[in-house]
């Protein structure tokens, strides 16, 4: 993304929203003031779900790399990041990785991994943007892989399986994306 687009944008690993949401305490800051991507210039927020994943590269690495995780290799689990748009645009033009490392939270420990997919109102599509296709999908499927998550207790060396841990699972969800058409009267047909 190299530039400010509006709805959904995804991929099937990486879904990034683009939100108009108030703060409760309606406190924003001139944009050339904001010092950091927890503070707000306006309504609109940036968020974007990813996993965090130390054999990837990017900021699905940097997030990872930053969790300080004693986990040799592989993902970490599913981080989200949140901030102001303007202050995340910024950042994500100028190729500038901590200010979107320091948004970013690890939320999941326990996904392993993660598959979006978009409904088109026919089919289901592996990506999306918004501006691009000049509409929202009318759906967002949300596939998750569940996994044991490896206790700080337990040794490196220790390759027993406990036999009462629940083996990985697979979740699927449907989110519907609820948008009206356009009202259009008699008179301007």
């Amino acid at each position: 993304m190299k530039t400010y687009t509006n709805g959904i944008v995804g991929t099937t690993s990486d879904l990034q929203l683009f939100i108009s949401r108030p703060d409760r305490d309606l406190d924003y800051l001139p944009s050339e003031e904001i010092t950091s991507t927890s503070e707000r210039s306006s309504d609109l927020l940036f968020i974007r779900y990813l996993m965090a994943d130390k054999n990837s590269s990017g900021l699905s690495a940097a997030i990872a790399k930053s969790e300080g995780d004693s986990q040799s290799d592989g993902p970490l689990g599913l981080a989200r990041l949140e901030g102001d748009l303007f202050g995340l645009r910024t950042a994500i033009e100028s190729e500038k990785e901590m200010p979107q490392v320091d948004a970013a939270e690890l939320k999941a420990k326990e996904v392993g991994k993660i598959e979006f997919r978009y409904f088109d109102g026919i089919d289901w599509q592996e990506t999306w943007d918004s501006t691009a296709l000049n509409q929202l999908p009318k759906a967002i499927e949300i596939v998750l892989t569940l996994r044991r998550v490896p206790s700080d207790s337990a040794s490196e060396d220790d390759d027993q399986v406990d036999p009462y841990a629940a083996p990985d699972s697979t979740h699927r969800m449907v989110v519907p994306i609820p948008v009206c058409e356009p009202f259009v009267t008699g008179e301007m047909l």
